[in-house]
């Protein structure tokens, strides 16, 4: 039976364009054919309502965490699942509920894989990927996501900040995965909001290849006003005619295709 591989979009920095990311990754994936299913594990739940989403009185991943730690398991995992026409894509959702979900993960015996858990579940063979998009932390819930996630994928503003952000989160999942070696879980790190003629940008892009090599995925996302329209009109970049980062995004997607 086929599994669905599990990419998921963290740093612990915010503003680095994780959900913009995730995203388009989704949509650029689905315009080539495969089958995705997007999940939002940020309490804030940018990418929901970025898809659309409003409140519809359907259970979220909130629902999905607490049913798996109680044991009470849904008979039907469609109740969870939205569709995106605009995308074609599947997402799970997330709402204000997410916040007050550690408290639940915690209670849990093996509070670290309850995630891992719920994807493993023969329903979610039916897509390619399933793609989550992290909340800016390092807490129970991310821990959760890079414990069940087949690979991880960082992106990285290219600034300092978030430069040196990145080590912290390879040691995390280290740890996560109690691995030394974590090479097999990489997808990789993705330098956005890049912008080609400034010093600090081209600093930072130098400094991610020359310390973790194979790893940066190119092309950079360039910093334009495009992403930020984007986000106004609630649509993806790739399936916007003639953008300009979407044409770099579509690019990500095929190089995302080959490491996986």
């Amino acid at each position: 039976m086929k599994k669905a591989t599990v990419i998921s979009i963290a740093n612990q920095k915010g503003g680095v364009g994780k959900t913009t990311t995730a995203l388009n990754i989704g949509a650029g994936l689905a315009k080539v054919k495969k089958k995705i299913l997007l999940v939002d594990i940020d309490s804030q739940n940018h990418l929901s309502r970025w898809l659309g989403y409003s409140a519809d009185g359907k259970p979220t991943i909130s629902e999905m965490i607490y049913q798996e730690v109680s044991n009470v398991h849904s008979n039907n995992h469609t109740d969870f699942i939205r569709h995106s026409e605009q995308e074609n894509v599947d997402f799970i959702p997330s709402n204000h509920m997410l916040a007050g979900v550690l408290g639940i993960l915690g209670a849990d015996s093996d509070s670290v894989n309850v995630l891992t858990r719920i994807f493993n579940h023969k329903f979610f063979t039916v897509y390619d990927y399933i793609i989550i998009d992290c909340q800016p932390s390092l807490d129970l819930l991310v821990s959760n996501a890079l414990s069940c996630c087949d690979k991880l994928l960082i992106p990285v503003q290219a600034d300092l900040l978030a430069y040196e952000g990145v080590n912290q989160m390879l040691q995390t999942l280290q740890r996560i995965k109690k691995r030394t070696d974590i090479g097999d879980f990489m997808l990789g790190i993705l330098p956005t909001m890049y912008a080609k003629n400034t010093v600090i940008s081209n600093e930072i892009l130098q400094a991610l290849k020359e310390s973790y090599t194979d790893y940066v995925l190119q092309p950079a996302i360039s910093y334009r006003v495009e992403v930020k329209n984007s986000s106004a009109t609630r649509t993806s970049l790739v399936n916007h005619k003639n953008s300009y980062v979407g044409e770099e995004y579509m690019r990500i997607v095929y190089e995302i295709i080959a490491r996986t």
